[in-house]
């Protein structure tokens, strides 16, 4: 299948999982994750009509988005997905719509003062923590703190909250992730009302995060075929 097979298909089980929800699948945003995805795929990709891409790491990304831009006329939507690295924010504030994975103060504080300096305003996800044995993502008894320390920095846009369960062969075992993720992001709703984004759910359990209340999507198997890292 190719990219414009795939993406009908993927587009067919959004609609599905969201009639499910009892929602509409315009709620839903797909995030396709070029990650070492050449840049001519993801050309490709842009003519099959997809405009926003999620990339994960900050160099390749770099290189990415100029042969991209270059190539299209449309106006692509970027976001950043992986890890954060405070050395490597150079490369992608001034071009990303929304960052999905901060969980640290000090990359926070790292993004305030770029984003001063090139005087915007940074949308990002806070990243939880969904698995003890995996590092990165903020624990969920630390939440309620780390949002609040984040009200120091007046550059950033809170938007919501981002998870990544275990792999499971079956994307049922994913459910309670997402589950916890919503209840916690409706949670502190009336504390922190920018809180609404909830970024769950990939090619292997997409649809079961939908049902759970995802509004961001983020597929790139089932898009782009398996990539060989």
């Amino acid at each position: 299948m190719n990219i414009a097979e795939n993406l009908k298909s993927v587009k067919e089980r959004i609609e599905k999982a969201a009639f499910k929800a009892q929602k509409s699948a315009s709620e839903i945003k797909l995030v396709a994750v070029s990650k070492g995805v050449e840049a001519e795929r993801v050309i490709e990709a842009v003519s099959c009509g997809i405009i926003t891409f999620g990339e994960n790491y900050a160099q390749e990304f770099r290189d990415k988005y100029n042969a991209v831009e270059k190539a299209t006329s449309r106006e692509i939507e970027w976001h950043f997905i992986g890890r954060l690295q405070r050395n490597k924010m150079k490369y992608i504030l001034d071009k990303v719509r929304l960052i999905h994975s901060l969980d640290s103060a000090s990359v926070a504080e790292e993004i305030n003062k770029r984003a001063e300096k090139i005087g915007t305003k940074v949308p990002l996800l806070v990243e939880l923590n969904a698995d003890e044995e995996v590092k990165g993502g903020v624990k969920v008894e630390e939440l309620d703190g780390f949002l609040l320390d984040l009200l120091r920095f007046p550059k950033i846009d809170v938007k919501g909250l981002m998870i990544m369960p275990p792999l499971f062969d079956n994307p049922e075992m994913t459910r309670p992730y997402f589950r916890n993720a919503r209840e916690l992001r409706d949670r502190f709703q009336s504390k922190f009302p920018s809180l609404r984004e909830l970024s769950m759910g990939m090619s292997g359990d997409f649809e079961v995060a939908i049902e759970e209340g995802a509004t961001i999507v983020r597929i790139g198997t089932a898009i782009f075929g398996p990539r060989s890292e």
